[in-house]
């Protein structure tokens, strides 16, 4: 290594040093001031740079107890108040963080952490013991998973299994429920029942010749491009580019299925202009310069006398012009959906060679327009434009007009862009007991 890449190392590294003591000491202030959570944030970005900053190592380790002392303590006062959901959850997430950062409590805060399990293995088996009557056996399924730390800990897998036989009784009703709400355009029930049914290891009856009508199969482009460049660049390819990603944003979208009827037809109009004339002009620039001539006045002496002169440079002009027009349009279940993007400028730049200092002169380049930026700036709009259409159309159709609501079609199709929608979540609760998250992160929905 010469002695310029060494110095280079030295600061880089040097610098690097002085960003991660600068982090450790704000977490240090953070760590000082009771902001624990605070503090090990700095932490973690200090080791993130040098996972071997000793001093960044203890600091979290020290925030993390912290962490969960206090954490502890939150969770008396929780069940001290009455709120023993409240009080299992904190507690559960402790032990999660504890196994995560290889944390064993020890002195005080184990004896804490012992005794507010013992009250939460009491609760655990109260709200088992009331979620076992339910109609609703998964409700019983989400609560085994939300306080699965909880529940290893206490040793509850054996106590819990008790109650299996009833929750499957119920989870065959249930699954019964869905394979009679099943129709020839129900699609999403159809999915539905698949990975509900299966979670409860039923067996499973589908419909092979289960068709949409109201999805798409199949997607149709119409370009009519209008380009006209000054060269042989790439632009025109993004264009080409931009129709084959509309492509697979539709095949992206909830629009497209395998097992949909139709073929949606996207016109995209597109007038694209880019050219470049150049034309070479002659400039100059006039000056003085001082010259010795006799002087007619004294025959023998010599005078300086200022003489005119004129400095010629070739100069190379160009005007480009830069404009785009593209739009797209189509229909998608039954809803008119359109877009456009639009951008131009007429630039003039030039360049010589010419290099007289005393004249301000100095050899210029041209300063063309960066057409790709701002052709990639427009695409990517309409593209954008293009996914967040799509999702309006679907909104529309299976949100905002709630058709065949009572079968969960639409439930189902709706949840999809609005997880939180209170038509969807009403659904699931009348059925299942639970909202739409809570049954998504049991089945995966």
């Amino acid at each position: 290594m010469n002695t310029r890449n060494l110095f280079t190392a030295i600061i880089a590294g040097t610098l690097m040093l002085s960003g991660c003591s600068s982090l450790v000491q704000k977490g240090n202030e953070l760590y000082e001031a009771g902001m624990y959570d605070q503090s090990a944030e700095f932490y973690e970005q200090a080791l993130a740079e040098d996972p071997q900053d000793v001093e960044a190592r203890q600091g979290l380790t020290l925030a993390r107890n912290k962490i969960i002392d206090r954490g502890l303590i939150d969770v008396r006062m929780l069940r001290l108040a009455g709120n023993h959901t409240g009080a299992a959850l904190k507690l559960e997430a402790l032990l999660r963080n504890q196994i995560s950062w290889h944390i064993e409590p020890v002195g005080p805060m184990a004896d804490t952490q012992s005794e507010e399990l013992r009250y939460a293995n009491t609760w655990l088996k109260q709200e088992a013991r009331q979620l076992s009557d339910s109609a609703y056996p998964d409700q019983f399924r989400y609560f085994e998973m939300r306080y699965a730390f909880l529940i290893a800990n206490a040793r509850l897998s054996n106590t819990l299994a008790n109650y299996h036989d009833q929750l499957q009784a119920n989870a065959v009703r249930q699954c019964d429920k869905l394979k009679a709400a099943q129709g020839r355009d129900r699609l999403f029930l159809q999915r539905f029942y698949r990975k509900y049914c299966q979670a409860w290891n039923l067996t499973i009856q589908l419909d092979d010749s289960v068709t949409d009508k109201a999805l798409y199969s199949e997607i149709r482009i119409n370009p009519i491009l209008s380009v006209q460049v000054h060269d042989t660049s790439t632009q025109k390819q993004r264009l080409q580019t931009t129709l084959s990603q509309l492509n697979d944003a539709f095949r992206d979208s909830l629009w497209y299925h395998p097992q949909g009827t139709e073929t949606f037809t996207l016109k995209v109009h597109a007038a694209f202009k880019h050219t470049r004339k150049t034309q070479l002009v002659n400039r100059q620039k006039h000056y003085t310069l001082k010259q010795e001539q006799p002087n007619p006045n004294e025959p023998d002496t010599v005078m300086d006398v200022e003489v005119a002169k004129t400095y010629q440079y070739p100069v190379t002009e160009f005007t480009e012009h830069f404009s785009l027009d593209m739009m797209y349009l189509g229909y998608v279940g039954g809803q008119h959906i359109e877009h456009k993007v639009d951008d131009s400028q007429v630039h003039y730049t030039q360049s010589h060679y010419a290099d007289f200092p005393d004249l301000d002169l100095s050899p210029q380049k041209a300063h063309f327009l960066d057409v790709s930026s701002r052709l990639d700036k427009q695409l990517s709009e309409l593209r954008t434009q293009f996914r967040a259409d799509l999702d309006q159309a679907w909104l529309q159709s299976y949100c905002e007009n709630k058709l065949a609501a009572a079968s969960g079609e639409n439930v189902l199709r709706c949840a999809k862009l609005s997880p939180h929608n209170d038509y969807v979540n009403n659904w699931f609760n009348k059925h299942f007991g639970l909202n739409y998250q809570a049954m998504s992160s049991l089945y995966s929905l």
